[in-house]
């Protein structure tokens, strides 16, 4: 994700490098998300922090975008392997749906933009979303996007880079 697409410019960017994305999370006891939602979660927040400009009220024109090909496996597994002691969390359910790393972070921000998780690995999946946010800014669905890559790395790490994008056009 070093490049943009052309006709966009990046306001704020943010990488966070976990051990274990559990570090990051805040569940409570009646809502449950992945551990890599709450990473996303939190790379965003640096992201939007960051930012050159800030985005104002905006979050009724930001997208946000994931690409992962990773997604909610933690929790997903931790769901099979309840299977066999008829114990299943029901909230479990709902913060394995992959679609939860792009939806915490818009309902942290109250974002209420189009929102897409490609599941897919960054590097693959980065010509897609280019063309998706491209597509979004020009059309107007959206001022401003968010666009998160997640990866595992060597070690089990988890490494998550976060662009705040939005039209080259835009606030000058």
């Amino acid at each position: 994700m070093t490049h943009v697409p052309p006709g966009t410019r990046v306001l704020g960017s943010a990488t966070v490098v976990a051990e274990d994305p559990a570090a990051y999370t805040r569940n409570k006891p009646s809502f449950y998300a992945d551990p890599a939602a709450w990473l996303v979660a939190e790379t965003v927040d640096r992201a939007l922090a960051g930012c050159s400009e800030p985005l104002g009220d905006a979050a009724d024109d930001t997208a946000i975008l994931v690409m992962s090909a990773t997604g909610s496996e933690r929790t997903i597994r931790r769901i099979a392997d309840s299977v066999p002691r008829s114990r299943v969390s029901p909230l479990r359910f709902a913060g394995a749906n992959p679609g939860v790393l792009a939806g915490l972070p818009a309902l942290r921000h109250g974002l209420r933009g189009p929102s897409l998780l490609l599941a897919a690995h960054p590097d693959t999946a980065a010509p897609v979303a280019f063309t998706v946010i491209a597509g979004w800014l020009a059309d107007g669905h959206a001022r401003h996007a968010i666009l998160v890559g997640l990866q595992s790395t060597a070690g089990d790490r988890e490494l998550c880079h976060c662009l705040v994008l939005t039209s080259a056009g835009e606030g000058r």
